[in-house]
């Protein structure tokens, strides 16, 4: 089938669905957002301070396919000021020095530079990056300066603008062989940080190891997420990552959401089989990629907002709204091994941010899904009280640098048919009529009242260009748009390992109809037999 009858079958499809569904959030340009949008989350990055050892983590555990052209390392002003421009302003007006403020030196004449790899995975990538001494040939190795090291020790999820990212493990996965396996595995390859937590109340470590086999994940037999297990769990380098297995009520729910979408996920592909970086590593690999990028906020509906009319997704429809989320287990699951570390410290839970939605707490959890082409950004608000009218829960640290190691940040795809600097203004001008200015900014170029961006002109990531913003709760989110050899390469990964994009037309499983059976069965009608051979 050509490129020409993917597409119009895709539009087709998409007559009918506006017709069949009283929906606002069909997507019928095949592109998210307001004058042609970002649609596809491009990838998720985690800041590390081993790259080597979170690599192997992404590659030999879960299964990832490291994108070997995208091995990367890059310096300059630019970057300088669009990665680090709310401290750079920070630390000017406090005449201090930008590195007290979690800032490397990464300026043409300075003393880091970023080093980067991306691994594949079914539906997306992970960015991985590390802030390294620039390497020079007329300076003697003994000279250079160690690699950028900000840490925090506050590791509450609830912080705000907290992020993590969720894997989705396959439905016919054991979910507590999974999880026993994805432990075993990191302990045996030296990665002995990545610790899941129990739904149950323990003191030491050693009660952990020791709770029962069959009760190391959490699963809802009943409620708005029937049929949903999830566990919290560190990664490697202590990053906040997460486990989504998605079967019966809530596995219809949300392939219905993204059938009307358009949105694509191997979970849904009919004949879907795992390629061989799966097969090589085991169980631990058996994944259908990414769930989520998650954040905290402290204020959900204007995150809401954001993402959904500003940046193009769709809400996730009810009953997939997490609403007054609470019990013992999931105060356990999601905050143990804050716990832990408040009995060590011999502290209350809360002053290292800890929000007591177990039974006998007084807060609550509630959360949304904004729905991009492959997966969710997840939205997460803490309230301090019972009641979504009682005072958030806000706790806050006193940094916002993306140096921080295990910070994290977003990046949506800009088409690459569209002028990336005119998407800026369009995005800019849509954040002040909308009233976001007073909370998000795109950063500058200095002097120039633009949105400032950068494109590589050379080397592994030549032709794509990136813009850095703050979100509406301070998270890091990035728009980015790969043209030319960066194009290239991105699609040559991606079928390299048989993932599934939006981004072009021999990658994404809707337009050939690979998806039919399953949003047949999550809508009620078939689109094929409506459309026609």
């Amino acid at each position: 089938m050509s490129c020409t009858r993917y597409m119009n079958v895709f539009v087709t499809w998409c007559l009918l669905t506006s017709l069949m569904t009283s929906v606002r959030s069909v997507n019928c340009t095949g592109h998210g957002g307001s004058n042609g949008g970002p649609s596809n989350i491009a990838f998720i990055s985690i800041t590390t301070d081993d790259l080597d050892a979170s690599l192997k983590f992404y590659t030999q555990v879960l299964g990832g396919m490291q994108a070997k052209e995208f091995s990367f390392r890059y310096h300059g002003n630019t970057h300088y000021e669009l990665m680090f421009q709310r401290e750079l302003l920070e630390a000017r007006e406090k005449g201090v020095d930008p590195g007290t403020l979690g800032v490397p030196d990464i300026r043409s004449s300075g003393t880091h530079e970023v080093r980067g790899e991306m691994v594949v995975f079914d539906n997306g990538i992970i960015q991985l990056i590390q802030f390294v001494p620039r390497y020079d040939i007329a300076r003697p190795s003994s000279s250079l300066s160690p690699a950028f090291q900000a840490h925090e020790t506050r590791t509450s999820p609830a912080y705000i603008a907290a992020p993590h990212v969720c894997f989705w493990v396959q439905d016919d996965v054991d979910f507590n062989d999974y999880i026993r396996q994805l432990e075993n595995r990191s302990a045996n390859l030296g990665l002995t940080q990545v610790k899941v937590n129990r739904p149950v109340e323990v003191h030491s470590e050693a009660q952990r190891q020791a709770v029962d086999k069959n009760h190391l994940g959490l699963t809802f037999e009943t409620g708005d997420f029937a049929g949903l297990s999830f566990a919290y769990f560190k990664g490697p380098r202590g990053e906040q990552l997460e486990l989504y297995r998605i079967r019966n009520q809530t596995r219809h729910n949300l392939g219905r959401d993204f059938c009307k979408r358009g949105a694509i996920s191997t979970a849904f592909v009919d004949d879907y089989q795992d390629n061989q970086w799966k097969k090589d590593v085991g169980l631990s690999a058996k994944l259908f990629g990414l769930m989520q990028f998650g954040t905290r906020t402290d204020d959900l509906w204007r995150s809401v907002n954001f993402y959904v009319n500003m940046l193009g997704a769709d809400l996730v429809e009810r009953p997939l709204q997490g609403t007054n989320i609470r019990g013992d287990n999931v105060q356990y699951m999601l905050f143990q091994k804050e716990l832990l570390d408040a009995e060590h410290l011999r502290v209350r839970p809360r002053d290292i941010g800890v929000a007591d939605i177990s039974n006998r707490g007084n807060m609550r959890l509630d959360h949304r899904f904004s729905l991009f082409d492959n997966f969710v950004v997840e939205t997460l608000l803490y309230t301090d009280g019972r009641t979504l009218g009682e005072p958030a829960f806000n706790p806050r640290v006193n940094h916002s640098s993306l140096a921080y190691i295990n910070d994290m940040y977003v990046a949506l795809m800009v088409r690459d048919d569209l002028d990336f600097p005119t998407q800026l203004e369009i995005l800019d001008r849509d954040l002040a009529k909308n009233g976001f200015d007073k909370h998000v900014r795109v950063n500058r170029i200095p002097d120039e009242n633009r949105g400032g961006y950068y494109t590589f002109s050379q080397g592994p990531l030549s032709g794509m260009t990136y813009s850095m913003l703050s979100g509406p709760a301070g998270e890091h989110v990035a728009l980015v748009q790969f043209r030319g050899v960066s194009r290239d390469k991105l699609r040559r990964a991606l079928l390299q390992y048989g993932a599934v994009s939006s981004a072009f037309a021999d990658t994404n499983p809707r337009l050939s109809g690979r998806m039919a059976k399953s949003c047949r069965q999550f809508l009620g009608y078939d689109i094929d037999s409506l459309i026609g051979k």
